[in-house]
Protein backbone atom coordinates (compact mmCIF):
# COMPACT_ATOMS: atom_id res chain seq x y z
CA UNK A 1 0.00 0.00 0.00
CA UNK A 2 2.98 2.54 1.19
CA UNK A 3 4.85 1.40 -2.25
CA UNK A 4 1.13 2.17 -4.26
CA UNK A 5 1.18 5.62 -2.82
CA UNK A 6 4.54 6.68 -3.15
CA UNK A 7 4.08 6.07 -7.06
CA UNK A 8 0.72 7.13 -7.28
CA UNK A 9 -0.19 10.15 -5.15
CA UNK A 10 1.23 12.72 -7.13
CA UNK A 11 0.34 15.48 -9.71
CA UNK A 12 1.20 13.72 -12.20
CA UNK A 13 -1.84 11.15 -11.89
CA UNK A 14 -4.37 14.02 -11.83
CA UNK A 15 -5.68 14.02 -15.27
CA UNK A 16 -7.08 10.70 -14.70
CA UNK A 17 -9.60 11.57 -12.13
CA UNK A 18 -12.12 14.79 -11.29
CA UNK A 19 -10.13 16.03 -8.97
CA UNK A 20 -8.05 17.24 -11.64
CA UNK A 21 -10.50 20.52 -11.70
CA UNK A 22 -10.12 22.03 -8.63
CA UNK A 23 -6.17 22.36 -8.73
CA UNK A 24 -6.77 23.39 -12.44
CA UNK A 25 -9.32 25.95 -12.89
CA UNK A 26 -9.14 28.97 -10.80
CA UNK A 27 -12.03 30.33 -8.73
CA UNK A 28 -13.51 29.40 -5.08
CA UNK A 29 -11.34 25.42 -4.86
CA UNK A 30 -14.62 24.60 -2.39
CA UNK A 31 -17.34 25.06 -4.71
CA UNK A 32 -15.55 23.60 -7.80
CA UNK A 33 -14.33 20.31 -5.67
CA UNK A 34 -17.42 19.82 -4.59
CA UNK A 35 -19.28 20.31 -7.72
CA UNK A 36 -16.45 17.92 -9.70
CA UNK A 37 -16.53 15.56 -7.02
CA UNK A 38 -20.91 15.60 -7.07
CA UNK A 39 -21.14 15.01 -10.94
CA UNK A 40 -18.48 12.32 -10.72
CA UNK A 41 -20.44 9.52 -11.88
CA UNK A 42 -20.04 7.97 -16.20
CA UNK A 43 -16.69 7.57 -17.54
CA UNK A 44 -13.92 10.50 -17.55
CA UNK A 45 -14.61 11.74 -20.67
CA UNK A 46 -18.37 12.59 -19.75
CA UNK A 47 -17.49 13.70 -16.85
CA UNK A 48 -14.75 16.19 -17.71
CA UNK A 49 -16.95 16.99 -20.73
CA UNK A 50 -19.88 18.33 -18.79
CA UNK A 51 -17.68 20.05 -16.06
CA UNK A 52 -15.80 22.41 -18.38
CA UNK A 53 -19.33 23.46 -20.02
CA UNK A 54 -20.76 23.87 -16.22
CA UNK A 55 -17.67 26.18 -15.94
CA UNK A 56 -17.43 27.75 -18.49
CA UNK A 57 -21.40 28.94 -18.43
CA UNK A 58 -22.12 28.80 -14.36
CA UNK A 59 -18.40 30.52 -13.70
CA UNK A 60 -16.20 28.82 -10.73
CA UNK A 61 -16.92 31.73 -8.30
CA UNK A 62 -19.82 32.22 -5.83
CA UNK A 63 -19.54 35.63 -5.85
CA UNK A 64 -20.24 35.91 -9.64
CA UNK A 65 -22.21 32.48 -9.81
CA UNK A 66 -25.04 32.20 -13.02
CA UNK A 67 -27.97 30.35 -12.12
CA UNK A 68 -29.20 31.01 -15.45
CA UNK A 69 -28.10 27.80 -17.25
CA UNK A 70 -27.95 27.48 -20.92
CA UNK A 71 -30.51 24.91 -22.52
CA UNK A 72 -27.58 22.42 -23.39
CA UNK A 73 -26.35 21.96 -19.84
CA UNK A 74 -27.46 19.05 -18.33
CA UNK A 75 -25.50 15.79 -17.48
CA UNK A 76 -27.17 11.86 -17.40
CA UNK A 77 -29.75 11.87 -14.61
CA UNK A 78 -29.81 15.77 -14.45
CA UNK A 79 -31.85 17.88 -16.31
CA UNK A 80 -31.26 20.97 -17.22
CA UNK A 81 -33.68 22.10 -14.61
CA UNK A 82 -31.70 20.40 -11.97
CA UNK A 83 -28.14 21.92 -13.40
CA UNK A 84 -29.56 25.25 -13.03
CA UNK A 85 -31.67 24.13 -9.25
CA UNK A 86 -28.04 22.66 -8.20
CA UNK A 87 -26.50 26.11 -8.91
CA UNK A 88 -29.25 28.37 -6.76
CA UNK A 89 -28.83 25.73 -4.44
CA UNK A 90 -24.92 26.76 -4.08
CA UNK A 91 -25.68 30.35 -4.08
CA UNK A 92 -28.09 29.51 -1.05
CA UNK A 93 -25.72 27.72 0.81
CA UNK A 94 -22.53 30.12 0.29
CA UNK A 95 -24.58 32.97 1.03
CA UNK A 96 -25.88 31.77 4.32
CA UNK A 97 -23.05 29.42 5.54
CA UNK A 98 -19.82 30.90 3.89
CA UNK A 99 -19.18 27.82 2.71
CA UNK A 100 -20.05 24.28 2.51
CA UNK A 101 -17.47 23.61 5.65
CA UNK A 102 -19.56 26.36 7.15
CA UNK A 103 -22.76 24.26 6.61
CA UNK A 104 -21.19 21.35 7.56
CA UNK A 105 -20.02 22.92 11.28
CA UNK A 106 -23.47 24.14 11.49
CA UNK A 107 -25.30 20.99 11.22
CA UNK A 108 -22.78 19.64 13.69
CA UNK A 109 -21.54 17.11 10.87
CA UNK A 110 -17.47 17.46 11.56
CA UNK A 111 -17.33 13.58 11.95
CA UNK A 112 -18.18 11.10 9.23
CA UNK A 113 -20.64 9.68 11.81
CA UNK A 114 -22.78 12.74 11.72
CA UNK A 115 -22.63 13.35 7.49
CA UNK A 116 -25.81 12.58 7.35
CA UNK A 117 -26.88 15.78 9.35
CA UNK A 118 -25.03 18.04 7.14
CA UNK A 119 -26.85 15.92 3.56
CA UNK A 120 -30.57 17.10 5.47
CA UNK A 121 -29.22 20.62 5.86
CA UNK A 122 -28.29 20.23 2.38
CA UNK A 123 -31.39 19.08 1.52
CA UNK A 124 -33.91 21.84 3.18
CA UNK A 125 -32.62 24.28 1.15
CA UNK A 126 -33.60 22.77 -2.16
CA UNK A 127 -37.18 24.24 -3.66
CA UNK A 128 -37.80 20.81 -4.91
CA UNK A 129 -36.35 17.09 -4.90
CA UNK A 130 -36.37 15.98 -8.45
CA UNK A 131 -35.26 12.84 -9.84
CA UNK A 132 -32.20 13.87 -10.40
CA UNK A 133 -31.38 15.74 -7.87
CA UNK A 134 -32.34 13.12 -5.18
CA UNK A 135 -29.59 11.07 -7.16
CA UNK A 136 -26.85 13.80 -7.20
CA UNK A 137 -27.50 14.65 -3.01
CA UNK A 138 -26.82 11.49 -1.61
CA UNK A 139 -29.86 9.94 0.64
CA UNK A 140 -29.18 9.66 4.41
CA UNK A 141 -29.27 6.42 5.80
CA UNK A 142 -29.00 4.88 2.85
CA UNK A 143 -26.56 5.98 0.28
CA UNK A 144 -22.96 4.58 -0.21
CA UNK A 145 -22.21 8.06 -0.56
CA UNK A 146 -19.40 7.60 -2.60
CA UNK A 147 -18.81 10.68 -4.28
CA UNK A 148 -19.43 12.87 -1.02
CA UNK A 149 -17.01 10.70 0.55
CA UNK A 150 -14.58 11.41 -2.53
CA UNK A 151 -15.16 14.91 -1.79
CA UNK A 152 -14.54 14.96 2.01
CA UNK A 153 -11.30 13.27 1.45
CA UNK A 154 -10.32 15.94 -0.82
CA UNK A 155 -11.06 18.82 1.73
CA UNK A 156 -10.16 16.72 4.85
CA UNK A 157 -6.37 14.99 3.32
CA UNK A 158 -3.82 16.81 2.96
CA UNK A 159 -1.28 15.83 0.62
CA UNK A 160 0.21 16.28 -2.91
CA UNK A 161 -3.10 15.12 -4.41
CA UNK A 162 -5.66 16.26 -1.52
CA UNK A 163 -6.25 20.01 -0.70
CA UNK A 164 -6.58 19.38 3.60
CA UNK A 165 -8.67 22.55 3.82
CA UNK A 166 -11.20 21.80 6.10
CA UNK A 167 -8.51 21.45 9.41
CA UNK A 168 -11.73 20.67 12.36
CA UNK A 169 -12.67 17.69 10.56
CA UNK A 170 -10.14 14.60 11.68
CA UNK A 171 -8.97 12.36 8.65
CA UNK A 172 -8.69 9.20 10.76
CA UNK A 173 -13.05 9.96 11.10
CA UNK A 174 -12.85 9.66 7.20
CA UNK A 175 -14.70 6.33 5.00
CA UNK A 176 -12.84 5.15 1.97
CA UNK A 177 -14.72 6.02 -0.86
CA UNK A 178 -16.04 2.95 -2.54
CA UNK A 179 -16.09 2.98 -6.46
CA UNK A 180 -16.21 -0.19 -8.65
CA UNK A 181 -12.25 -0.36 -8.55
CA UNK A 182 -12.27 -0.02 -4.49
CA UNK A 183 -15.68 -2.74 -4.46
CA UNK A 184 -14.08 -5.49 -7.02
CA UNK A 185 -10.29 -4.82 -4.62
CA UNK A 186 -12.28 -5.81 -1.43
CA UNK A 187 -14.28 -8.49 -2.97
CA UNK A 188 -11.16 -10.57 -4.21
CA UNK A 189 -9.45 -9.71 -0.64
CA UNK A 190 -12.26 -11.26 0.75
CA UNK A 191 -13.50 -8.01 3.03
CA UNK A 192 -16.89 -8.21 1.77
CA UNK A 193 -19.34 -10.67 -0.64
CA UNK A 194 -19.79 -10.71 -3.99
CA UNK A 195 -21.68 -8.19 -5.33
CA UNK A 196 -22.18 -6.11 -1.94
CA UNK A 197 -23.12 -2.40 -2.33
CA UNK A 198 -23.93 0.23 0.25
CA UNK A 199 -23.25 1.20 3.07
CA UNK A 200 -22.72 -2.00 4.99
CA UNK A 201 -19.81 -2.36 2.30
CA UNK A 202 -18.09 1.10 2.79
CA UNK A 203 -18.16 0.72 6.16
CA UNK A 204 -16.55 -2.88 5.89
CA UNK A 205 -13.88 -1.39 3.30
CA UNK A 206 -12.91 1.18 5.90
CA UNK A 207 -12.81 -0.98 8.71
CA UNK A 208 -10.49 -2.80 6.92
CA UNK A 209 -8.20 0.15 5.75
CA UNK A 210 -8.40 1.84 9.27
CA UNK A 211 -6.78 -1.51 10.87
CA UNK A 212 -3.78 -0.89 8.54
CA UNK A 213 -4.03 2.52 9.24
CA UNK A 214 -5.73 4.29 12.08
CA UNK A 215 -4.77 7.47 11.60
CA UNK A 216 -5.94 7.95 8.10
CA UNK A 217 -8.09 5.46 6.77
CA UNK A 218 -8.53 7.20 2.96
CA UNK A 219 -4.95 7.71 2.40
CA UNK A 220 -4.31 4.77 0.04
CA UNK A 221 -8.35 5.47 -2.52
CA UNK A 222 -6.56 7.75 -4.49
CA UNK A 223 -3.12 5.38 -5.52
CA UNK A 224 -5.65 2.12 -5.72
CA UNK A 225 -7.87 3.60 -8.00
CA UNK A 226 -5.23 4.94 -10.20
CA UNK A 227 -3.96 0.99 -10.22
CA UNK A 228 -7.12 0.03 -11.74
CA UNK A 229 -8.00 3.30 -14.20
CA UNK A 230 -3.91 3.34 -15.43
CA UNK A 231 -2.65 0.13 -14.75
CA UNK A 232 -5.43 -1.62 -15.82
CA UNK A 233 -5.32 -3.94 -12.85
CA UNK A 234 -8.61 -6.53 -12.13
CA UNK A 235 -7.11 -6.56 -8.08
CA UNK A 236 -6.81 -10.48 -9.09
CA UNK A 237 -4.30 -12.56 -10.81
CA UNK A 238 -5.02 -12.49 -14.91
CA UNK A 239 -3.28 -11.72 -18.20
CA UNK A 240 -2.46 -8.20 -17.64
CA UNK A 241 0.06 -9.33 -14.71
CA UNK A 242 2.29 -10.16 -17.03
CA UNK A 243 2.71 -6.35 -18.27
CA UNK A 244 2.32 -5.01 -14.77
CA UNK A 245 5.26 -3.07 -13.09
CA UNK A 246 4.00 -3.16 -10.12
CA UNK A 247 4.12 -7.39 -9.99
CA UNK A 248 7.13 -7.58 -7.24
CA UNK A 249 4.92 -5.52 -4.42
CA UNK A 250 1.87 -7.17 -5.59
CA UNK A 251 -1.24 -8.12 -3.55
CA UNK A 252 -2.78 -10.95 -5.43
CA UNK A 253 0.51 -13.38 -6.33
Amino acid sequence: MEYLYKFYNNKEYIYSDPIRFPHEIKGDTEFIAFTSASFAYGNMKAIQDFLYKYFENAGSSISSLNTDINNSLYYRFQTKEDVAAYSKLMKKVYDKYGSIYGLFKAADAVTVENIDKAIILFRSHLDEITQGLNFLLPVPGKSASKRLYMFLRWMVRKDDVDFGFWNEFNKKSLYMPSDTHILRLACNLGIIEKNEKGKKAVIKVTDFFRDLNPEDPAKYDFSLTRLGIISGCQYSENDICEKCSHQKVCLFH
